[in-house]
């Protein structure tokens, strides 16, 4: 298909892109000694050093303990997270009929169980069901390990049936363990976004060599949701799988005019925002710190950063070009955005205020719990 050779085309053009994450300066080189910046109200919770960090998920992330239970504060159990086999974006939606959305539920629900077809409403829905764009990035589990058949809502499997139902059970109990050690059901939308951002930067590292030669054998996010190791399009993709999982719109957009790269948008609020997984990678750090340098940017200054965002890809669109579709990913707004180089400190969940210092090392405050009421 059509939009499988794309796919190919841009997995290849992403390996040889070289859009690995750049060396940042470190804090001290930053002069972190300088406080002289700091703003009322720093006495909040600081979670990346009262314990309540995990060593699993960095310091934005949620603690060990997951649900809660046990907890000093005595705060209630909350329920966990379960997997999502019908995942669904509404601004793909945009350009994806409904019976499209629910032939692929039917898909997933299929190959759960082990069946060989599924019920699916008509040809054009079952090419985009069957699609490697779309099984890598709706039910990563499936991709490169089906493919389609000339009578349309029939599944081939290259593997046996019951071994594929043990690889998706396996999978979705990985998701769920990522999920449930990170974030909260009662996160908001911009917590999540960090928090999962902060796992990845933390657990992931760039690979330079390549693809690896196991990645012919699965696709590409399932592959690097296990390995932990991959390129911009792997991180781009892994990441807005992670975020739909939590109920976080979310899609991986890339470009090819100026800079090969690919990143993830994000809506938060209604708004939209570019987030870029791969460029701010805690190895590509001198100090290991967390940098927000590529955190919630808006297109003025993506492309500041060399990437065009008026020709966008995405995998998700049956003709894959942004512009071929009445899909905007638009992103005009910067009051989340902190500034080149600004480094996370702390995160005060209950008074909605982020703690971060700047390229001179001077602390500031994000009240971001105010900019969700606007």
């Amino acid at each position: 298909m059509k939009n499988r050779l794309l796919l190919i085309l841009l997995i290849c053009a992403m390996a040889l892109s070289g859009c690995g994450g750049e060396n940042l300066p470190s804090a001290d080189a930053a002069g972190a000694s300088d406080t002289a910046g700091v703003e009322s109200g720093s006495d909040t919770a600081d979670i990346s050093k009262n314990g309540a960090g995990s060593d699993v998920t960095g310091a934005a992330g949620k603690s060990d303990a997951g649900s809660g239970e046990g907890s000093e504060t005595g705060a209630p159990e909350q329920e966990p997270f379960e997997y999502n086999a019908h995942l669904y974006s509404s601004l793909i939606a945009q350009e994806v009929p409904l019976e499209y959305w629910d032939s692929l539920y039917n898909l997933c629900d299929a190959l759960r169980a082990g069946e060989d077809s599924f019920e699916c409403y008509g040809r054009e829905a079952y090419d985009w069901c069957m699609d490697s764009g779309t099984l890598a990035n709706l039910m990563p589990a499936a991709c490169m390990k089906i493919t389609g058949g000339t009578d349309t809502g029939t599944i081939r499997y290259d593997m046996p049936a019951d071994e594929f139902a043990g690889r998706e059970a396996e999978f979705e109990k990985l998701v769920e363990g990522i999920l449930n050690s990170t974030i909260e059901k009662d996160d908001t939308d911009y917590e999540k976004c960090l928090k999962l951002y902060d796992y990845m930067e933390t657990n992931y590292s760039y690979d330079y060599d390549g693809r690896p030669e196991g990645m012919n054998d699965d696709g590409y996010i399932y592959f690097t949701l296990q390995s932990h190791s991959g390129q911009c399009i792997d991180f781009a993709g892994v990441y807005a799988f992670l975020l739909l999982q939590a109920g976080v719109e979310a899609v991986s957009v890339g470009c090819f005019d100026g800079v090969d790269h690919e990143w993830t948008y994000v809506l938060v609020n209604g708004r939209g925002y570019h987030i870029d997984p791969t460029w701010a990678l805690r190895e590509s750090a001198d100090s290991g710190q967390l940098y927000l340098s590529y955190f919630m940017m808006n297109d003025e200054i993506r492309e500041m950063e060399g990437c065009p965002v008026g020709d966008l890809t995405v995998q998700l669109l049956p003709r894959f070009w942004a512009n071929m579709s009445s899909v905007s990913f638009a992103a005009d707004d910067d009051s989340y955005y902190l500034g080149k180089y600004s480094v996370f400190e702390s995160m005060d969940e209950n008074r909605k205020i982020l703690h971060y210092r700047d390229i001179h090392g001077r602390e500031h405050l994000l009240y971001y719990g105010k900019l969700a009421d606007r």
